[in-house]
Order: structure tokens, then C-alpha cells, then sequence
């Protein structure tokens, strides 16, 4: 526990002196922008979209940033030679990750209340946040294990927005109708939505909650387990 301490710790000094926290907290202030220029109706509206956005695609640019700088110093490497496992490595650059989007789901609240004074449901918005992260740092994982530097990364990002956010997006535009919700909770960034949007209205569909929370924590699983753990070691030993 203590070795994973240390990691987690040296993942978020990383996060600092790679310029990605501030990056990150420099978006929130963008959303707190937005909140000010908004009725309150309009920021209840926007907050889950806005909260969706920071969990699905920024925390996997994100950390497909920090995954190619630190390819570039060589950390990658260096860590593969410390007597620290590799779950613990990947466990540490996950939890770096969440740490990402809950400070973003936690300046987006408080934003909304100072401004607005709306409240939301904090400890199951928390745990849909989590849940959420994990598949999309293994998603982001995958994305960035799969390309040769950030800009092809940025490319594979892009397509993979095009596939599984874009319709999720739509739908939150009611460009589809709510009929066809099921069929998009194929896409794992929509199963997050729907959690998030679920945690910020309090309209909860219960089957679509738990589908969406095992599909996700199922998908989280078979990435880490099948695809990220033997690609990463591969990848670290490349360079």
C-alpha cells in the first residue's frame, strides 16, 4: 500500500510539471465562465454535458498527453525497472486520472452552487464520476498504447469520438429520440453520460443505472486485464 502511496503521489507531481493539472483546471475555469453567462435552468442543463466532457474526452487527452511525455523522459522505462508491479503502475496512473475528473466534477459543483446555488446529489454523482473514469482511462490506455506520439494519438481520439460520443451527444440534443437510448448504451461514453446526467437531474432509470454501471466497470476490467496490462510492459520495454 505504501509502495502505491509513493506511485500515486509521483503520478501527480507529474501532473504538475508536465503543465496537465493546470491545463485541466484552466478548462473548469472555462465551465465557470460559461455558468456566469447562463440562467440557472441553462447551467442545470449543461452541467451534466459539461461534467461528461471532462470524464470522457479530456481525462483520456490527458492522459494520453502525460502517457507520450513521459515515453519521451523515459520514465516509462525506469519505472518498469522498480520493484513495483505492473498493476501498481497502471493502478497509479488510473487513480492520477480520477483525480482529474473529480476536481473538475467538484469545481463544476461548486460552481453551481456559488452561482446558482443548484445542488446535486454529490455522493452518487462522485461514484457514477469514478466508475466512468476507469473505463475511459483504460479506453485512453488503449488509445495511447496504439499510436506513435500525441498527434496520432489525437487522431485515434478524434475517431473515437466520432463513433461513441458524437451519437451521445446527439441524443442529449434530442436529435435521436429517447427510444432508441438503449441501443446507444452500446457506446461506453453514453452509459457514462446517462450515469452523470442521472446524478446531476435525479432521475434515475434503475435498469439503465446498473447496465450502465457493470458494463462499464465489465469493459474497465476486460481492458486493463486483456489489452492494457500486456501492451503497456511491451510498450515500456520499445520505448
Amino acid at each position: 500500500m505504501n509502495t502505491l502511496i509513493r506511485l500515486i503521489k509521483g503520478e501527480l507531481t507529474r501532473l504538475l510539471k508536465y503543465k496537465i493539472l493546470p491545463v485541466s483546471l484552466a478548462t473548469s475555469v472555462l465551465w465557470i465562465g460559461l455558468f456566469l453567462s447562463v440562467s440557472a435552468r441553462e447551467a442545470w442543463d449543461l452541467a451534466s454535458l459539461v461534467i461528461f466532457v471532462d470524464v470522457a474526452a479530456m481525462s483520456v487527452l490527458l492522459l494520453g498527453a502525460s502517457h507520450h511525455l513521459e515515453k519521451q523522459d523515459g520514465t516509462i522505462r525506469t519505472m518498469m525497472v522498480m520493484p513495483v508491479s505492473l498493476v501498481q503502475i497502471i493502478t497509479a496512473k488510473t487513480v492520477a486520472s480520477m483525480v482529474l475528473a473529480i476536481e473538475s466534477a467538484a469545481i463544476t459543483s461548486l460552481a453551481l452552487y456559488i452561482i446558482h446555488k443548484i445542488t446535486l446529489n454529490y455522493a452518487m454523482l462522485l461514484l457514477f464520476v469514478v466508475i466512468s473514469c476507469a473505463a475511459h482511462a483504460a479506453i485512453g490506455f488503449v488509445l495511447s498504447l496504439n499510436s506513435r506520439d500525441f498527434n496520432s494519438m489525437l487522431g485515434l481520439l478524434m475517431a473515437y469520438m466520432f463513433i461513441f460520443m458524437i451519437p451521445s451527444l446527439l441524443f442529449a440534443f434530442k436529435v435521436f429520440d429517447a427510444k432508441y437510448e438503449w441501443l446507444i448504451m452500446i457506446s461506453p461514453s453514453h452509459a457514462a453520460n446517462h450515469l452523470i446526467t442521472s446524478a446531476v437531474t435525479g432521475e434515475y432509470k434503475p435498469g439503465m443505472i446498473i447496465v450502465g454501471c457493470l458494463y462499464l466497470l465489465i469493459l474497465a476490467g476486460i481492458l486493463f486485464r486483456f489489452v492494457v496490462c500486456p501492451k503497456f510492459k511491451d510498450n515500456a520495454v520499445r520505448g
